[in-house]
């Protein structure tokens, strides 16, 4: 592995505590138990997401400098991405975008659009490189899908944890 330290890592280094911040001033919006459960399911799903994508057979981009596995992908699986997620839920929550489908497409494009404009900014730190083959319009219907794969487990894990009949009532 040939693994060095420079600007595509300083990149996520310095989005993720950026994120990590927003995050920290949000958290009391969730619960701690439901914290933990969303930062493992996001961990899972955008590593395993990122690897199926990267990695041999298909290896459609590379992720930082080398075309293997480098500690700093798990770093961003952990630190970047997540935080992003949290952030993403808690103006869902906020403004209860669930109620109406119009509002819930808006806020899906927007937060499309956030998300390809970052792509588009790790591309140009060289956090990503699209060089195999991948497509940054191949993300446009990855990020709404993805949204809502989130939004579905978060409710779910929410209604379990809030509204679950051996829950000890406060």
């Amino acid at each position: 592995m040939n693994f060095r330290f420079d600007g595509n890592e300083w990149f996520v280094v310095a989005c993720s505590i950026v994120l990590l911040t927003y995050v920290w001033i949000i958290r009391k919006h969730f619960q701690p138990m439901l914290m933990l459960i969303l930062w493992v399911y996001n961990l899972v799903f955008v590593a395993t997401l990122d690897y199926a994508l990267a990695a041999t057979p298909f290896h459609l981009y590379d992720c930082m400098d080398n075309a293997t596995y480098e500690p700093m992908a798990a770093y961003a699986h952990a630190f970047l991405y997540t935080p992003y997620s949290f952030i993403f839920l808690y103006y869902y929550d906020k403004w209860s975008i669930n109620r109406n489908k119009r509002v819930l497409l808006f806020y899906l494009s927007a937060w499309t659009c956030i998300a390809l404009f970052f792509e588009w900014i790790s591309l140009k730190f060289g956090f990503l490189d699209y060089g195999r083959g991948w497509k940054m319009t191949w993300s446009v219907p990855t990020y709404p899908l993805s949204a809502l794969l989130t939004i579905r487990v978060y409710r779910f894990i929410k209604d379990q944890l809030v509204n679950h009949p051996f829950r000890p009532q406060e």
